[in-house]
């Protein structure tokens, strides 16, 4: 019986921990684009590449995730490349505005005026994630309760 118990703290651990661990990631990423956009030096870029991949398969419907290749040179001169997020309308060639902070500017953000994309994902993918907990944590609450019958009953 131990065995099975600790088998099951094991998995419920990992299916607890996940979600917290994404949530922090996340967060750490909204928090570098929202930092880069908000004090980030503005300089200007242009797109390189574009490159749509389409999935399909696992009885889902497709779906095109479209990404974008950007250039810009820091005010040292440095010639530096990032991918992000842009509008569909993106083609190649196309000048946008770049903000980077300039201890990494490998993190570099497009600077699109008034986008909240990032903090509308982490909304998302937060109360997505508080959803996934709360069932986790339901789900080892439930299981806690039947391995103490099992445990009272030997």
């Amino acid at each position: 019986m131990t065995f099975i118990a600790l088998v099951f703290v094991a998995i419920t651990s990992v299916i607890v921990l996940a979600p917290v661990a994404m949530a922090v990631s996340a967060v750490k990423k909204v928090r570098w684009r929202t930092r880069a956009q908000r004090h980030g030096i503005r300089t200007e870029g242009t797109c390189i590449r574009m490159e749509t991949v389409r999935r399909s398969g696992g009885g889902r419907p497709t779906s095109l995730r479209r990404y974008y290749l950007f250039e810009f040179v820091t005010h040292e001169g440095r010639q530096v490349r990032f991918e992000d997020t842009a509008p569909d309308t993106t083609v190649p060639g196309d000048v946008f505005t770049v903000s980077y902070l300039p201890e990494r500017p490998d993190k570099a953000t497009v600077a699109l005026p008034g986008d909240r994309r990032a903090q509308r994902e982490l909304g998302c993918l937060l109360v997505f994630l508080g959803f996934a907990l709360t069932t986790a944590l339901v789900i080892t609450g439930a299981g806690i309760g039947v391995l103490s019958l099992f445990a009272g009953g030997s």
